[in-house]
């Protein structure tokens, strides 16, 4: 567990890293010298951090129902064996979400308003939350892009200025 919290805190920026030290103080951690250390609050913050990272990057300037799609996408990967398990892993997949690509300088959060609408809905998702409009879609892509892979799959449909696929 431990291997898996470095490597993350290594992905992430500073900025990023501060977010989620006060996201996981919402779940607080035991810690008792005579136990051995509960990541449980630990790890449930850093879920939604990276939930909500991907949610705010990826459609911060779309509907409830934009913002819950990209989430719905986000946990029916982490629900597909062809893909990691935790929503962490899942986001930072190498080449899967545009803004994971960029240098970590650029993950700041500029838009309060938006970082607490991808939270709110992270929380939901992670609590159980479902977008049956996509159904089981793990990939999307916005309008104004065409991918490669998108004419060879099966069209879910669209929610906002993405269109959603089952691969």
């Amino acid at each position: 567990m431990l291997k898996k919290l470095c490597l993350f805190a290594r992905q992430v920026s500073l900025v990023v890293a501060i977010v989620l030290i006060g996201l996981s103080s919402a779940y607080a951690v035991n810690f008792d010298h005579t136990k051995e250390f509960d990541y449980s609050g630990l790890v449930r913050g850093q879920e939604i951090g990276c939930l909500a990272m991907n949610i705010y990057h990826e459609g911060r300037g779309e509907s409830p129902k934009g913002r819950a799609a990209i989430a719905a996408v986000t946990m029916n990967r982490v629900s597909n064996p062809d893909y990691p398990n935790t929503v962490c892993e899942v986001v930072w997949q190498r080449k899967q979400f545009s803004w994971t690509r960029i240098a970590a300088r650029h993950h700041v959060i500029r838009n309060e308003v938006s970082w607490n609408a991808a939270l709110t809905t992270a929380q939901l998702f992670l609590d159980g939350a479902k977008l049956w409009k996509v159904g089981h879609a793990t990939h999307y892509h916005a309008e104004h892009v065409e991918p490669y892979w998108a004419s060879t799959q099966t069209l879910v449909g669209k929610v906002g200025s993405h269109y959603f696929y089952i691969l």
